[in-house]
């Protein structure tokens, strides 16, 4: 499911960062940033872009159950591109987040710094918001993470909100998109985490 104008089917992605030395995991097997907080984690190690990152999720959608994977085919400097289903997508890592590319320009931002609660930021037909900064998200599936991220985006024609939850040096680990029906919001797509594939060179935690 992207973040775009049309109701999608999912676009996640991941920067890759020497994860090694970035995160432990306690005794209970939830896995945490090593002595940061939230507010100090660049924004780009919620979505890691490094080829050979892989990610698969169980998508409900019109009443139809699927899975779908997502990969990345390509990274060269700070673009990277992404296998979204049946398109791909073209991201740019900059110093403030992960955005979309749209022609030679940069386009709407999926995750941007600073990543705390009430954070907001404009993106084509509506405003991005970080609903919650520091919780706790994960499933036995991919493991249990500290320190996530809801981001909430907006947008009208038609009214619709994206809810994306990140896992910091996980990626997006589940999305929830809903529709206007009069006063109320339905739900019309949901993807949840299921698996990843990790780079070589990345550990595989949990």
């Amino acid at each position: 499911m992207t973040t775009r104008g049309r109701p999608p089917l999912l676009a996640l992605v991941f920067v890759m960062a020497t994860v090694a030395s970035c995160y432990e995991v306690d005794s209970r097997g939830w896995v945490f940033p090593r002595g940061v907080g939230v507010s100090r984690i660049a924004a780009a190690n919620y979505f890691p872009l490094a080829s050979g990152w892989k990610w698969t999720y169980s998508v409900w959608m019109n009443g139809l159950k699927t899975q779908e994977v997502h990969a990345v085919l390509e990274r060269k400097g700070d673009l990277a591109v992404v296998q979204d289903g049946a398109e791909r997508i073209t991201y740019v890592v900059t110093p403030e987040g992960i955005a979309e590319k749209n022609g030679d320009r940069i386009g709407d931002y999926v995750i941007k710094s600073p990543l705390s609660t009430g954070a907001e930021w404009a993106v084509e037909g509506g405003r991005a918001r970080i609903a919650f900064a520091g919780g706790k998200c994960g499933s036995a599936r991919v493991g249990f993470y500290e320190g996530c991220v809801l981001i909430s985006v907006t947008r009208t024609d038609p009214a619709r909100v994206t809810q994306t939850i990140y896992a910091p040096y996980l990626g997006p680990v589940s999305v929830t998109i809903q529709v206007a029906d009069g006063k109320d919001f339905l739900t019309i797509a949901q993807a949840v985490l299921v698996s990843v594939t990790r780079p070589s060179d990345a550990p595989a935690v949990p």
